[in-house]
């Protein structure tokens, strides 16, 4: 690619496409290579050092977390884990901004916590990392999705591959695509998502 592709004009637009630059400061991007490589090597030989290994990259972790070898961390100093969380296999911790993870909290296969997004309103498309806190005794269910900006009350759960783009209350239950509150009345229903 030559260096006049830079400024080659949007074909729809005809307007140049803008230039962007990384929000990652020369030493982030390091230690991110230092994680994606001799921290993953770590990770996935010593399982005993998963706690271990995330507090020397940054991450603040609490006491008896269970966190399993294909666990995907993309920014390890952004998060933060109380005491006694489960993390299970396959789940992404997309922590481009903090992700925050009360006491007790269980997280399912292959759920996937988004907290980074681009701001779709402007023409350089910026990156912004709002963040995600789960409050203590949440669960999140299989292949379930919470995005950025969400607080889980306390207590919260996640039905399977639901989907939460909102803040919910303590105590509560949330189903679907976009995840709506289950209702008292609803939980034996049988209609849970599978």
């Amino acid at each position: 690619m030559s260096n006049s592709d830079e400024t080659k004009p949007n074909q729809l637009s005809g307007v140049p496409a803008p230039k962007r630059r990384s929000v990652w400061t020369p030493k982030q991007k390091l230690v991110r290579a230092l994680w994606g490589t001799l921290g993953r090597c770590v990770w996935v030989t010593i399982p005993s050092a998963r706690a271990s290994i995330l507090r020397l990259f940054g991450g603040r972790v609490g006491v008896r977390c269970q966190l399993a070898r294909d666990v995907d961390i993309v920014v390890p100093w952004n998060i933060t884990l109380g005491d006694d969380v489960i993390i299970e296999d396959r789940v992404i911790l997309y922590s481009l901004g903090p992700i925050v993870i009360g006491d007790g909290c269980v997280i399912d296969c292959k759920a996937h916590l988004c907290a980074g997004t681009h701001d779709m309103t402007d023409p350089m498309f910026p990156l912004i990392k709002p963040p995600i806190t789960l409050g203590q005794g949440c669960f999140v269910g299989f292949d379930a999705y919470i995005g950025p900006e969400v607080v889980l009350g306390d207590q919260t759960i996640v039905h399977a591959r639901s989907s939460v783009y909102r803040s919910t209350e303590p105590c509560s239950e949330w189903r679907g695509n976009p995840a709506k509150r289950v209702e008292p009345n609803e939980q034996g229903s049988g209609e849970d998502a599978a």
